[in-house]
């Protein structure tokens, strides 16, 4: 089960209070829902968040992803620039803002503030701070919209409500959009930085992809299977003991379960003895990962995610190769959940020749 009413340590209180990932946790609507109520709240979002808007940004994000390839052809040959940031990062934030009908001037703060609530080296401090941050813009975008509404999704959630037997009020709706916040900016800016990582690594698929022998989207799926921008997918507690298959393990009732998508996507009994490398041109159905959940809590964004960074990766072999030697070192960073690297240093060179295809 996915609500934490379920999960006996929280409810007697032996969870440290202080901890970031309980403000994960306890967020309310349907990352933390069952049944109906999950349900409900998802077809509520469906209802503004269709396939028809998300093929419409694509002009928008092709627009955003060249005026980005523009300025990185501007940075000096012997720079060495973090691409997380000033592209990866970039591509998504601005597209929320646009999808929300919110000022990308916004962007960076949003995103720090946010990040330091599911940051786990977060103080408590730090995290209430960062809470207070992302509720002042997305409380104050609310507002405006019920008075000024657009063609946003912030809009087309309010009115998504009418008629419904349960009412996306302002608190549950403030939740829904800081949900797309997570799922459409953090996790695609760390599938775009570990795609052009993994082809920045390997340049015999890098030259394969140029020459049309594999798709952009290829890579996308196998970057999805590799090294998903998501470790973890938290939580699910057991309602009753479950008895690991194949095993003597059994999870109490009560107990809270992680599930390591990152592991799954190595797994040698699915995807073969060489499941730890990179090869974009595995024969890999993209339903056999987990980047984007299983079931009825499979990412509603995934497409999105698909689109954005499909368009990024291909502009960006199109352009450049990514020269990462002798670049600054990057740790890992520290979430429960998100799998990257704090930075993407390197140095840019014009492409080699041929071209990528996404198609």
């Amino acid at each position: 089960m996915k609500n934490p009413r379920h999960w006996a340590d929280l409810r007697e209180n032996k969870i440290p209070a202080h901890l970031p990932i309980l403000e994960f946790v306890r967020m309310p609507g349907m990352l933390n829902e069952d049944g109906d109520a999950h349900r409900t709240l998802r077809n509520l979002v469906g209802k503004a968040f269709t396939p028809r808007r998300v093929a419409e940004l694509q002009p928008r994000i092709d627009a955003i992803v060249q005026q980005l390839i523009a300025d990185l052809a501007k940075v000096a040959p012997q720079e060495f620039i973090d691409l997380r940031h000033r592209y990866a990062f970039a591509l998504p934030m601005q597209v929320i803002c646009h999808l929300f009908g919110l000022d990308p001037a916004n962007g960076d703060a949003l995103a720090r503030d946010y990040a330091a609530i599911h940051d786990s080296g977060s103080t408590q401090a730090e995290v209430q701070a960062g809470k207070a941050g992302v509720g002042a813009v997305i409380a104050g975008l609310i507002a405006g919209k019920r008075q000024n509404p657009g063609a946003d999704l912030t809009s087309a959630l309010i009115r998504a409500t009418d008629g419904e037997g349960a009412t996306l009020n302002d608190e549950l709706l403030m939740y829904t959009l800081m949900l797309f916040l997570f799922a459409g900016h953090e996790t695609t800016q760390s599938l775009v930085a570990n795609a052009l990582k993994a082809l920045a690594d390997h340049p015999t698929e890098l030259a394969r992809v140029r020459a049309g022998e594999v798709t952009v989207d290829a890579v996308v799926e196998e970057v999805l299977r590799y090294n998903s921008p998501i470790n973890t997918i938290m939580f699910r507690y057991a309602a009753a003991d479950v008895a690991v298959p194949g095993t003597d393990v059994v999870v109490k009732a009560g107990e809270a379960v992680v599930i390591c998508v990152a592991a799954a996507g190595r797994d040698e009994t699915a995807f073969g003895p060489d499941a730890h490398t990179f090869d974009p041109f595995r024969k890999v159905l993209a339903q056999q990962h987990l980047a984007f959940g299983h079931g009825v809590h499979y990412c509603i964004g995934a497409p999105l995610a698909r689109m954005m960074a499909s368009t990024a990766v291909g502009a960006f072999v199109d352009a450049f190769d990514l020269d990462r030697t002798g670049a600054p070192e990057s740790e890992p960073l520290s979430s429960y959940s998100t799998n990257s690297d704090r930075a993407l240093w390197g140095r840019l060179k014009p492409a080699a020749t041929g071209s990528a295809t996404a198609a």
